[in-house]
């Protein structure tokens, strides 16, 4: 899963680092409900997600984001239910890395792996109503916001409203022949 300066590589354990300094970051803290993580939870995490799709047991998968060389984000697909068809994903980059458009293309190209998968019907995602980037993502890869959870996230000290984005495969088909997710 290449693009000519863009990367997917699996999560590995001496990703972890890189991925709780992401998580530091002020606006991950202000745009993101991250329940605090120690570096072990973390590495627990990765350890329990694979980046091979073709595994029929694995149900949480994670792949680093990678740049010429250095890793600028995390995207990750969990709560796979191969008997609905659904899967969840989240991602995060760096904010030095913001607005580039490196997210819609790190996104798009898992999503352009698990749309492989002909069992998969649906991918949906979550974000503060507040994360306007996180919105424009969504927009841009064919999502359509299905819902708001009123006061669903604590961040920061306040309660804030969460949106429920939905991805349905003939939505995908539909937005993936528009999108360009390689430079």
């Amino acid at each position: 899963m290449t693009t000519p300066d863009l990367r997917l590589v699996p999560a590995l354990p001496e990703h972890v680092d890189l991925w709780m300094a992401m998580r530091d970051e002020p606006v991950s803290r202000r745009l993101m409900p991250l329940e605090p993580s120690t570096r072990e939870s973390l590495l627990k995490r990765i350890q329990e997600s694979t980046a091979d799709l073709s595994d029929p047991k694995a149900t949480s998968f994670r792949w680093m984001v990678e740049l010429d060389g250095r890793i600028i984000g995390t995207v990750a697909a969990k709560e796979l239910s191969r008997f609905q068809g659904r899967i969840e994903i989240g991602y995060m980059l760096s904010s030095a890395y913001h607005g580039r458009g490196l997210g819609t293309r790190a996104v798009g190209m898992v999503l352009e792996r698990l749309f492989e998968w002909p069992f998969l019907h649906r991918v949906w995602l979550t974000t503060a109503a507040d994360n306007l980037a996180s919105q424009g993502l969504a927009r841009k890869l064919g999502f359509t916001l299905e819902g708001v959870m009123r006061e669903h996230y604590f961040i920061e000290g306040q309660r804030k409203d969460q949106q429920v984005w939905g991805l349905l495969r003939s939505e995908w088909e539909a937005a993936r022949r528009s999108l360009r997710l390689s430079p």
